[in-house]
């Protein structure tokens, strides 16, 4: 049987409008889970393109990308989800990759793949060429996720929601702490270079410059999750080796 595919779509506000640059034509092994975030009662109308049989709506006050996808995640129920936003596009063929990459190996539970750039865009960031098995959860893209579904639930792994967009401080590296999340629970994580989805270079993140207190708390948080009480001795000792 041929597996079924989950896009997990997270939103907020007038983002909603945008999605029919996003979900493409039915097809029989594709449906989209679509959490829509509004911060105001006037945003939450839902435009008619996606009154579809294969498009599943939740709508919820607030902001926080993280909390959205974890909704996302507990409403899923294909065998394997890929990870969208609303600036994001596909083309069917990438559908078709990410299943047989599941297929041809049975024993993955988490794939990163590319994303592709505009044609007169540079690559996205410095992909690798081969073929990689991920023990150590490197700067990845929500959308360049693909996981099997039941792998995932059964391992309770979801998003920290203290990070991520739409938080004040910790803006960002939610993904890399969800990957190394599904690496220390024992699941099997695989870089694949071949390309997922389409989306700009330029990036809310690469728009911050190197010193913005957003990045230097991100980094932070991040090695405060990941290491525990040594981050504060790494952050001590880096200060001095600064000065």
């Amino acid at each position: 049987m041929k597996k079924t595919v989950n896009i997990l779509i997270s939103t907020i506000d007038s983002g909603i409008h945008n999605l029919d640059n996003v979900i493409l034509e039915p097809r029989d092994d594709l449906s989209y889970i679509l959490v829509h975030q509004y911060t105001s009662e006037e945003y939450k109308s839902v435009p008619s393109f996606l009154n579809r049989e294969d498009i599943r709506i939740s709508q919820i006050k607030g902001r926080g990308v993280t909390r959205s996808r974890n909704l996302a995640i507990e409403l899923s129920d294909g065998d394997i989800g890929l990870f969208a936003d609303d600036d994001v596009t596909y083309q069917p063929g990438y559908f078709d990759t990410l299943i047989r990459v599941f297929e041809e190996n049975p024993d993955l539970d988490v794939a990163l793949f590319k994303i592709k750039t505009g044609p007169d865009e540079p690559e996205y960031k410095d992909y690798p060429d081969q073929i990689r098995s991920i023990q150590q959860a490197p700067a990845v893209g929500t959308v360049e996720i693909g996981f099997r579904i039941n792998r995932i639930k059964e391992k309770e792994i979801f998003f920290d929601e203290r990070f991520g967009a739409g938080q004040p401080l910790l803006i960002g590296s939610d993904e890399r702490l969800f990957v190394q999340d599904c690496i220390n629970s024992g699941l099997t994580v695989t870089y694949f270079p071949e390309y997922i989805v389409n989306h700009p270079f330029e990036s809310s993140v690469k728009k911050l410059k190197k010193y913005d207190k957003r990045l230097i708390w991100v980094t932070g948080g991040v090695d405060c999750r990941l290491n525990g009480p040594v981050a504060l001795l790494k952050a001590f000792l880096g200060t001095i080796k600064h000065a």
